[in-house]
């Protein structure tokens, strides 16, 4: 009979910023942040081949990975705060004291490690024990960074990272990891590492010119998050039914489906779309069609509309704009909605891309447009389908080195409890590309599955490329 897989805790401690390294500070959330006191924690799963004993691993790599992680957390000091929401004020804020720090847990495993490291179907439950949770340790104050790091003897480690969003949006949070991976893959703790990427906290620049907090506090009060009522979600902690799996979407795929779209709509308007086709929008359009059509294929729900979620970096397109390194919450929601039978249709795709194409601000003016209205339009969505998808190519995730090599695999394992669809850049040696993973119950996997990879390889989106 085989033995049942199981994670054994070595050691819990907490980590801190160096003694009086930070003064205690105060962060006051802003109206890009608000939005994510109703959403449920990030957590990443970073996976690394690397033949490692147990004694190497726990008198060798822990002590460094520790130390290296208490000098970025000098930098990086909001990780290790906590959210309060004082009666006196009208918003949480981030609070860090002295002496304010995060739980580190060490474990080990006796999972298959290369089977955790597939694309194929595998059960969440297998993945889920390896990520940190993150608890709340009071009512008073709310953690903001919880890390496990688990050995897999003579065949890799996992780090697990999971984190608050009210403290970093994706961009943020991988920022962190980078930036400590850096430090430790020096060996000394080098804190020189970090000169050319020190995160950016000043909120005063972020001007709110149309009363966007306002509206969002005012949203939250409709559903019960108030100073009074306040509280963070945390992740679901009984067992899944779901698998998890990752599609690859290449540039070359992407480039076809992006020439059939721009013909198909030369064919029917005779003239070129007034949107911008981009190689995120045509994946964003091809998985939501491709989902729509797997589900109702199995359990056809009695729903006229079906509903889109993209987030959007706004950094840059900000005025005055943000640098890349601000650590904080830098999106924008874009909200999309399309009749069911229009994405189940022949143009499904092109209505698809075309309408989440359209949802997305242009210009510096038009940025905000609509940006208090993100929990009005998801609470619109009633009981109809969502879908949304959450992580980014830009954030560089296979980027993230503590000194034995790039990771083998990247999860973003909290979309198995939220239901999310992640995307990131294609790992590997390949260039440009997609990641998508996605987490359903198996059936809907197998269906989901079959359209996504049949319809790439046989339908019509091929046909028409060689026009342009």
């Amino acid at each position: 009979m085989d033995q049942p897989h199981t994670v054994k805790v070595l050691e819990q401690c907490r980590v801190s910023p160096p003694p009086g390294s930070v003064p205690q500070t105060s962060l006051p959330l802003t109206f890009l942040d608000l939005p994510l006191l109703c959403m449920y924690p990030a957590q990443f799963l970073y996976f690394y081949e690397l033949k490692v004993s147990k004694t190497h691993f726990m008198y060798s790599i822990i002590p460094d990975m520790k130390h290296s992680l208490s000098l970025t957390l000098q930098h990086f000091f909001p990780f290790a705060g906590n959210v309060i929401w004082s009666p006196q004020s009208i918003k949480p804020e981030i609070i860090y004291v002295d002496g304010d720090s995060i739980p580190f847990t060490t474990a080990e495993s006796n999972f298959n490690f290369k089977h955790l490291c597939g694309n194929y179907p595998r059960d969440v439950n297998e993945l889920t024990p390896l990520a940190a949770p993150l608890l709340p340790v009071s009512t008073a104050a709310r953690p903001l960074l919880a890390l496990q790091v688990t050995l897999f003897p003579d065949s890799g480690i996992s780090v697990g990272l999971s984190f608050c969003h009210l403290v970093a949006d994706g961009k943020a949070g991988t920022h962190f990891i980078r930036v400590w991976a850096s430090v430790c893959s020096s060996l000394s703790g080098d804190t020189s590492l970090l000169s050319h990427s020190l995160p950016y906290f000043d909120r005063t620049t972020i001007i709110d010119p149309y009363g966007i907090e306002m509206s969002i506090l005012n949203d939250l009060k409709n559903i019960n998050i108030t100073q009074k009522s306040f509280t963070l979600n945390c992740l679901p902690t009984d067992p899944s039914n779901k698998v998890v799996a990752t599609f690859i979407m290449d540039s070359a795929k992407i480039e076809k489906l992006k020439k059939w779209v721009l013909t198909r709509i030369l064919e029917k308007n005779k003239k070129e779309p007034l949107f911008k086709l981009t190689t995120l929008v045509v994946t964003s359009a091809y998985i939501w069609v491709c989902l729509v059509k797997a589900l109702e294929g199995i359990d056809p729900l009695n729903n006229l509309r079906e509903h889109f979620l993209l987030p959007l970096d706004v950094r840059t397109r900000l005025d005055p704009a943000l640098p890349e390194t601000y650590l904080g919450n830098g999106l924008v929601f874009s909200f999309t909605s399309l009749q069911k039978n229009d994405l189940l249709g022949e143009d499904g795709l092109v209505m698809a891309a075309e309408a989440i194409a359209k949802a997305n601000p242009k210009t510096v003016k038009t940025v905000l447009n609509g940006a208090g209205n993100v929990l009005s339009n998801l609470f619109s969505a009633g009981s109809e389908r969502l879908f949304v998808i959450s992580g980014s190519p830009r954030m560089n995730v296979y980027d993230v080195n503590f000194g034995f090599g790039k990771p083998k695999k990247v999860e973003i394992i909290s979309s198995t409890s939220t239901g999310s669809v992640t995307m990131v850049e294609l790992g590997g040696a390949a260039e440009g590309g997609f990641e998508i993973g996605i987490a359903l119950v198996k059936h809907e996997m197998n269906a989901f599955a079959s359209l996504f990879d049949d319809t790439l390889k046989t339908e019509k989106y091929f046909v028409h490329s060689s026009r342009l």
